[in-house]
């Protein structure tokens, strides 16, 4: 990681010069310290503003903000701004404040929105899937020229499907193909229940289509989307089982845990506590209490168990008892949640999206804005000879890093910096996150995150000459800290009985203790 290091490095080191900067007006001075026009008008903006056409406006807020400043002051003379607690904060919300830099916050809404509305919608699909041969399962490793006849079989099936085949009619033709699993009945899969490359293809399917073949870490997909069905929300059920005594029960023995469960739903209706009934006569070892966890369609619980569960309408209701594999259910609707917020579920996807491949997409519109920003080149022959080597080696191994490390093309020119493929190889070897099994796929995917890191570095050292809001924002950032410290060192820790006069003598000692100086030319001319 030396090379890397030492090119972050170097951004830091770019060279400039230094022009003189034009002397900005002031508009007041608080014990010897200038308050520049840029500041003043920065702060009168936050809030409700100020009115610069209101005279009265104007002048409530240069008092408000002169004794401000000289209770910063104050607080200056007693060192507080030299603590190492106030040090420590305020790097904090420097690194805070440079974070909020290095995204773009409508375009993450925007994209936490999308997948939100993903949420509302479960598609019912068919699948076909073709997989890598086993002795890649094990390696992990997938190289390109491992999954060419792979991919013309997956090809294949989805042509004759194209010119007129029924999907399940080719599905049906190569159930005796041990590298393919067919799945013929309909099964609903809600968000995330794929990879994301199967997610982003099945979501913007239409009833009826189906998909070409999608490549993931597992093999090659082709989904039809049988319908599309409203998110009925989550259900929460207790329930009483009647388990069949055996895994292959018997005619008899089903016939006697149906009329188990038969008995325990007649009592059920008949109003006895449901609680006693889970208590007297449940089966089941694992949800003693009867309460199952919340469920969602497609949650990967039994699928008759599941349907009845959402066909109960109102709290309280009870299910006639449901046959799945381990015995009788008898269901009662403990609650019901039709619809998922927005409001209260944008943090937990914003999270979710963090840890999975939904990261990078996260990014995507803030390092596009900042390769624009800094004149990012990419060299796509540079790249197509690091694709040729991953044919042969996967990127992490040691062959296809002992011959990368020797290339030395440019992949990437930013500002005035060139990242070889060399740098990327390192990089890659060394900084991998992604989960990609598929050897190109493992490329890009690390690429992003290499592309990412290089802009996000390049702008971090950029900030503070590109953004004047930025020191602005950490001036009043100072300004708070000192005055919340010191104002609860003169005013807060007293009784609120205390509080207005400890205030008003503070403030005469203030116009006593320090000079004022307001520019009162300087602020009639501001015109905002």
């Amino acid at each position: 990681m030396k090379k890397i290091c030492l090119l972050f490095v170097l951004v830091g080191l770019i060279a400039t010069v230094e022009a003189k900067e034009k002397k900005e007006p002031v508009v007041m001075t608080i014990a010897g310290k200038d308050v520049p026009l840029s500041e003043f008008i920065f702060m009168a903006r936050q809030g409700n503003g100020v009115d610069f056409k209101n005279k009265k406006s104007v002048e409530e807020f240069v008092e408000l903000y002169k004794i401000l400043k000289l209770k910063v002051a104050d607080a200056e003379s007693m060192s507080i701004h030299k603590l190492p607690k106030f040090d420590a904060e305020m790097e904090n919300l420097s690194l805070q404040l440079k974070a909020s830099y290095l995204t773009d916050k409508s375009e993450e809404d925007a994209l936490l929105y999308s997948i939100y509305e993903r949420t509302k919608i479960i598609p019912a699909i068919k699948h076909i899937y073709f997989t890598y041969p086993e002795v890649l399962n094990r390696t992990g490793m997938i190289l390109t020229r491992d999954t060419a006849a792979l991919y013309e079989k997956a090809i294949a099936a989805y042509t004759r499907i194209k010119n007129g085949e029924s999907f399940e009619e080719t599905g049906e033709s190569l159930k005796n193909d041990s590298s393919v699993f067919y799945w013929e009945h309909e099964q609903v899969f809600p968000l995330e229940q794929f990879p994301k490359l199967l997610d982003d293809c099945i979501f913007t399917m239409q009833p009826g289509e189906v998909s070409m073949p999608v490549r993931t870490n597992f093999g090659f997909h082709i989904i039809k989307v049988d319908r599309i069905i409203p998110n009925p929300g989550k259900v929460r059920v207790t329930h009483v089982l009647s388990a069949f005594p055996s895994n292959e029960p018997t005619d008899d023995e089903l016939e006697e845990t149906r009329n188990r469960a038969e008995k325990i739903y007649a009592k059920a209706i008949a109003g006895e506590d449901f609680m006693e009934l889970v208590a007297a006569f449940s089966d089941d070892t694992i949800y003693n209490r009867g309460m199952l966890p919340e469920l969602e369609l497609g949650s990967g619980i039994l699928a008759p168990l599941e349907r009845a569960a959402f066909a109960l309408e109102n709290i309280g209701d009870i299910s006639k008892p449901v046959q799945t594999s381990h015995g009788f259910h008898v269901l009662k609707l403990v609650d019901r949640k039709p619809e998922i917020l927005f409001e209260d579920h944008a943090s937990i996807i914003y999270d979710r999206m963090k840890r999975t491949e939904y990261a990078l997409d996260m990014f995507r519109v803030f390092v596009d804005k900042t390769k624009d920003r800094h004149g990012y080149v990419f060299y796509p022959e540079a790249y197509a000879e690091l694709q040729q080597l991953a044919d042969e080696y996967f990127p992490i191994d040691s062959m296809f890093v002992d011959k990368g490390i020797e290339m030395e093309k440019i992949l990437i020119r930013i500002d005035t910096f060139n990242f070889t493929q060399a740098h990327f190889v390192e990089y890659m070897y060394r900084q991998h996150r992604t989960t990609q099994r598929y050897s190109l796929d493992f490329m890009m995917d690390v690429f992003r995150y290499f592309e990412h890191e290089i802009v996000t570095e390049i702008e971090k050292r950029s900030i503070e000459s590109d953004y004047p809001e930025y020191h602005l924002t950490m001036q009043s950032y100072y300004d708070g800290t000192l005055l919340f410290e010191i104002s609860n060192k003169r005013v807060w820790s007293h009784s609120q009985e205390e509080q207005e006069q400890l205030e008003a003598e503070w403030i005469k000692e203030l116009h006593e203790k320090y000079p004022v100086t307001v520019n009162r030319k300087v602020i009639r001319k501001i015109k905002i």
